[in-house]
């Protein structure tokens, strides 16, 4: 029953009209839900073997536009994972990460293609004995974002970063993730 809500809900969106707004106007703000995968890349210092999955990952952004064509994005997504090391030891990964993000809308229509340049900040959390970490990093990536509503648009985009981390040898991050987002 629930299932049929939501389908419902989805489908009375999509037929709705597309106003003739954009969906990042200067001072606007918008919630993002994010939904996705985590394609984590790192080798640790203290185990030769160190395999990381893909991963779900979810959280919230919150983006202001200062402009038609840029705006700021602030929020935190995470992501559990299970890791294998050595000897076949599985492991619980947890990671937060932090983000802060300058984007730029390259159209501003109801296709809306944008860049997104920033920082990071991750919270990865190990089962002992490893030590867990926290890193900054930097991130880039593009998007794509649909305009449904002048309050409701979909989306996706493509992540890519990279930690200075303390115990890691090399620590890659990329993701993709799906959103939707609400405009006030």
């Amino acid at each position: 029953m629930r299932a049929r809500r939501w389908l419902f809900f989805l489908v009375l969106l999509l037929l709705l009209p597309p106003l003739p707004a954009r969906a990042q106007r200067g001072g606007r703000v918008s919630i993002l839900g994010n939904v996705g995968a985590l394609w984590p890349q790192m080798e640790h210092q203290r185990t030769s073997r160190f395999d990381t999955p893909t991963a779900l990952l979810t959280g919230a952004l919150l983006n202001y536009g200062i402009t038609d064509h840029a705006g700021i994005q602030f929020g935190l997504l995470s992501s559990e994972m299970r890791v294998r090391t050595d000897r076949n030891h599985d492991n619980t990964m947890t990671a937060q990460e932090i983000v802060t993000c300058f984007r730029w809308n390259v159209l501003t229509d109801l296709i809306q293609p944008y860049m997104l340049l920033g920082a990071n900040y991750y919270i990865i959390s190990l089962d002992p004995p490893l030590e867990d970490e926290s890193d900054p990093g930097l991130i880039g990536g593009i998007g794509l974002e649909a305009v449904l509503t002048d309050h409701v648009s979909f989306g996706a985009v493509g992540r890519y970063s990279y930690l200075f981390a303390d115990h890691f040898d090399s620590a890659t991050m990329f993701s993709g993730l799906f959103t939707l987002a609400f405009t006030f």
